[in-house]
């Protein structure tokens, strides 16, 4: 074996050794495993406007870069920039850089967790500024989005987390979620929706509840069929953005030969 051959079959075996080593990540990766609060905030009622809550602490220009920001890692922080305008009419203020511990960013990915995916990104929350800007006091409280979630590829620790300005009226990207599916004589029998889109875009009116996701009707469907816009359910209060039409495609049924022949007896 050549000597580069071989550096790189001990980097291979490094690299496996880290992979499959049972033992624990580092600290800042470590989720609680009782969320008594947090849990119970998602059992509110459907008349009840469920509130998502976060605090970050605010850093220094100066202390911008990836150098700085792979010290914040090491001590639990992570890294992020608030932008975006806070209304449609105001000009969009100066940017303000973050750190999120990153205990809290897990806890929300838990809790927000749906099958495939996670629905972080189509939460609105109220941001707590632990700190002082020029242009912000220490506790005052912005209504955000999570934006551009980064993640180590291996690890699965987050690495970056931005936040956009929300205000009543800015679109949202909320997840869907199959309902009927027993009610399908493909799905029953084992065919599958191959998702072109897992979320849809909805503007919410003011005083209206931000929806967890959009039911989309899989009753009747068969094989081939194609899920269109008519099948999902506007929730209250909501419409659907500027880049959603009839031929919105959430996907394609698609199945074995088996199943193909399974349900044409059926029928």
């Amino acid at each position: 074996m050549s000597a580069a051959a071989l550096r790189t079959y001990s980097r291979l075996q490094r690299l496996t050794a880290r992979v499959t080593s049972t033992r624990p990540l580092s600290s800042t990766a470590w989720i609680p495993p009782e969320l008594p609060i947090l849990e119970n905030r998602l059992d509110s009622k459907d008349d009840e406007i469920t509130k998502y809550e976060l605090s970050c602490n605010v850093r220094p220009w100066s202390k911008d870069g990836s150098r700085y920001s792979r010290t914040y890692r090491s001590q639990g922080l992570i890294p992020g920039i608030i932008y975006g305008a806070p209304s449609p009419t105001s000009p969009e203020p100066s940017r303000i850089l973050t750190l999120t511990s990153h205990q809290k960013i897990q806890r929300e990915l838990v809790i927000n967790k749906l099958p495939g995916y996670s629905a972080l990104s189509s939460r609105v929350y109220d941001l707590t500024l632990l700190d002082s800007t020029p242009s912000t006091n220490a506790g005052d409280v912005i209504q955000v989005i999570p934006r551009d979630l980064q993640m180590h590829p291996v690890r699965n620790e987050v690495l970056c987390l931005n936040y956009l300005r929300y205000y009543p009226g800015r679109p949202l990207e909320i997840p869907l979620r199959y309902s009927m599916v027993d009610d399908s004589p493909a799905l029953k029998r084992g065919a599958f929706i191959l998702a072109q889109n897992r979320f849809v875009t909805l503007t919410v009116l003011p005083g209206f509840k931000i929806p967890n996701f959009v039911e989309v009707d899989c009753s009747g469907l068969k094989l081939k069929d194609k899920v269109r816009l008519d099948r999902l359910a506007l929730p209250e209060g909501c419409e659907w953005g500027k880049d959603v039409d009839d031929e919105f495609l959430v996907g394609s049924v698609f199945g074995r030969a088996k199943t193909m022949a399974g349900v044409e007896e059926e029928e």
